[in-house]
């Protein structure tokens, strides 16, 4: 297996994208436009003529980890990622880097003979293939209640929010204050304004009938999932049931299509599982 350290400027940006495209696990972080847009550049592992790729990110000395942005690195490839495939990469990755901190990308398996283990951490998706009713049944009671308070109080669903009114509500009802929020503003509204200039993204927002937004998100399209990039709610719409009625709008409204809606939420205590969502497991290095 042919795997070599490719500088940055030497990466060949087409063959990179046509594996990322085609890739087996794919995902939306992978592509140049993504990458591009939360940081200015990145080396890669690249095996042969590009059959499978896996971005490093030189943003600490001797560190290997993601931005906040990214939250999975991926190995792609056009080929079956087998347990040899998936230790070939991790064992060619540079000495230099002495730490890892990352997330693989769903559905890789982690090879069993590899020095260092993992942790496992769970994702929830939700397939929607089904019709709105058949989903909704597994809805969680207190959805039901919730979405009553949001019919009681006349939310309306407005999808022509501009990136900025996302990423201000991003800045604003975030409450985890280990990530750089700041940098992440700008970030998420460059990927925001690429996504819709390509046509596979999509803001909503849940507002009062005085133009008062209680909860705001955006949703990339890609490899056959709808990924929530962010969200976020107020407390007051919290208290309104603003969120509930943005993911079940988002459910109703792809209800019967072959996609996976990825809540991209890795708490304990999801509120992906109100709305029947399954847990999937991916693994965490960290050295």
């Amino acid at each position: 297996m042919n795997i070599q350290l490719v500088k940055h400027e030497d990466l060949d940006k087409t063959k990179w994208n046509s594996c990322v495209h085609y890739a087996t696990r794919g995902n939306v972080y992978g592509y140049w436009w993504y990458l591009t847009n939360t940081v200015k550049e990145w080396d890669a592992l690249v095996e042969g003529d590009y059959e499978s790729v896996f971005p490093l990110f030189p943003l600490e000395s001797q560190i290997l980890t993601p931005p906040d942005t990214i939250k999975e690195i991926g190995i792609y490839s056009i080929n079956v990622l087998s347990m040899s495939r998936v230790q070939a990469f991790l064992e060619a990755i540079p000495p230099s880097y002495q730490q890892y901190n990352f997330m693989l990308n769903a559905g890789v398996n982690w090879p069993t003979d590899f020095s260092i283990k993992p942790s496992t951490v769970y994702n929830h998706q939700l397939l929607l293939d089904q019709d709105y009713e058949s989903l909704e049944k597994n809805y969680l009671p207190r959805v039901e209640k919730q979405m009553d308070l949001a019919r009681e109080n006349k939310l309306i669903l407005n999808s022509n929010l501009k990136p900025e009114k996302v990423a201000d509500f991003y800045r604003i009802y975030t409450k985890d204050k280990t990530i750089n929020i700041n940098h992440n503003f700008h970030a998420y509204q460059r990927i925001m304004y690429n996504a819709l200039h390509r046509g596979n993204g999509f803001a909503s927002g849940v507002m009062t009938d005085k133009q008062e937004y209680l909860a705001c998100g955006f949703f990339i399209f890609s490899h056959g999932k709808i990924l929530r990039l962010i969200s976020n709610v107020s407390p007051h719409g919290i208290k309104m049931g603003a969120n509930t009625l943005l993911f079940d709008m988002l459910i109703r409204g792809n209800a019967g299509r072959p996609v996976l809606l990825d809540f991209n939420s890795f708490a304990e205590n999801s509120f992906a599982k109100d709305f029947g969502a399954v847990t999937v497991p991916q693994y965490r290095v960290e050295r």
